[in-house]
């Protein structure tokens, strides 16, 4: 889609971009007098902009760099050997075109199930909710 460009969806609907729905708003500019030529066409007709549909279920890897991978890796029982293949992978890496996704595979097949603290700390919030939920129901003795 261009960016100064009305796309004619029916006689109530016109699809632009946020950027142009922003510019006609504005009273003087290209695109407020070529919004209002099309509305003598049209009158009764609405800017729609076109929304882009995210994946939710997409994973991310946003917080893990190499410092906290290899922080990760310390806290292992094994941490020593682990940073040593680490560091040799980080070195064989270096030759790839993206260093950090080949990095990245090798920590992912590494460790699978490194994430899964997350769901640790949901059973534990909920562990804790029913806990407190607990303690409320028994009467307090000055109450008796």
């Amino acid at each position: 889609m261009k960016k100064n460009a009305i796309i004619y969806i029916d006689d109530t609907h016109a699809q632009v971009t946020k950027a142009f729905e922003k510019q006609a708003r504005i009273f003087g500019t290209p695109e407020y007098r070529e919004w209002r030529a099309y509305r003598q066409d049209f009158p009764s007709a609405q800017m729609v902009t076109k929304t882009i549909k995210k994946n939710t279920s997409k994973r991310t890897y946003k917080n893990l760099t190499y410092a906290n991978m290899e922080r990760f890796l310390n806290m292992q029982a094994n941490g020593k050997e682990l940073i040593k293949e680490f560091n040799d992978q980080k070195a064989i890496a270096a030759i790839q075109q993206n260093p950090y996704r080949a990095v990245l595979a090798w920590f992912l097949t590494k460790f699978p199930k490194y994430d899964e603290y997350k769901a640790f700390f949901a059973d534990n919030s909920e562990a804790e909710t029913a806990s407190e939920k607990e303690t409320v129901d028994f009467p307090l003795a000055a109450n008796q």
